[in-house]
């Protein structure tokens, strides 16, 4: 009889076990996590990516091609911050340094609202030095708030360890962060995707008025992806990405100042 005693408490331990899972698993199901990508919207760049999107919970990057290219790299990453927030619930974190904001431009309440930015749901830090930002970086990608998206803008260089922790605090909560680089920044990171991003002339409408903003993009360097290129503008009423039809994947000379890293 004793010996049958602890069997007995470990199959009862292990039925209760079993039950638990049962009615994790079945809360999971009805209580789903936020998305493991982002999605731009744009099939033809998914395609280029290792899944449907940008991965979350790691460190992607965005540059401009070249210097006069600062406004259109930061309106990018406005407009990305747009598409998470249509997808995830809560805040977005915008970290900049303060040099960067006065080279790529100050947000403002009208241009947001134009892209479908809720500047209620904005949260901006202004920081005086580079290492600042990176340390509000992780601790807003720590925080128990659980912003939809972080982003950063940061005026030097990055290096490995320092991209590697911010790899480790995105992981944390499966937050997607995206940084802004200065368009000169050629030091190695740990980022899963890097981006440049080229001014375009914006689209017209039929009285000649600039309808649409447009911008060329290059995916420069993708884990475990393929680079690519392509010239995509955004809709302000669907207020998503677009492609423009018959431009993707030129050639890299056909593209006025954009050429992939080789």
């Amino acid at each position: 009889m004793e010996d049958l005693l602890p069997r007995h408490r470990d199959t009862v331990k292990a039925a209760r076990i079993a039950a638990l899972r049962r009615g994790m698993a079945k809360l999971e199901r009805a209580h789903p996590g936020p998305p493991a990508h982002l999605s731009l919207g744009v099939p033809q760049m998914h395609a280029h990516l290792p899944g449907p999107g940008l991965a979350c919970g790691v460190l992607h990057e965005i540059a401009a091609t070249v210097h006069g290219d600062r406004p259109a790299a930061f309106g990018f990453l406005f407009a990305s911050t747009a598409v998470a927030l249509r997808l995830r619930p809560g805040f977005a974190v915008l970290v900049a340094q303060r040099r960067c904001l006065a080279d790529f431009g100050t947000p403002y309440g009208h241009g947001l609202v134009q892209l479908g930015l809720d500047a209620g749901r904005l949260l901006l830090v202004e920081t005086k030095s580079d290492k600042d930002a990176l340390w509000a970086l992780e601790e807003a990608l720590r925080s128990p708030a659980r912003p939809a998206m972080v982003v950063g803008a940061i005026a030097g260089g990055l290096d490995l360890t320092t991209s590697r922790r911010l790899n480790l605090a995105a992981a944390t909560h499966a937050t997607p962060l995206v940084l802004l680089r200065s368009s000169s920044a050629t030091s190695t990171s740990a980022a899963a995707t890097r981006w440049r991003i080229a001014s375009a002339p914006a689209a017209l409408d039929r009285f000649g008025a600039f309808a649409h903003p447009r911008w060329h993009v290059a995916l420069e360097r993708c884990r475990n992806g393929r680079t690519g290129q392509w010239l995509i503008e955004w809709d302000h009423v669907a207020h998503r990405f677009c492609l423009v039809e018959g431009v993707a994947d030129r050639a890299p000379a056909e593209r006025s100042g954009i050429r992939l890293a080789g």
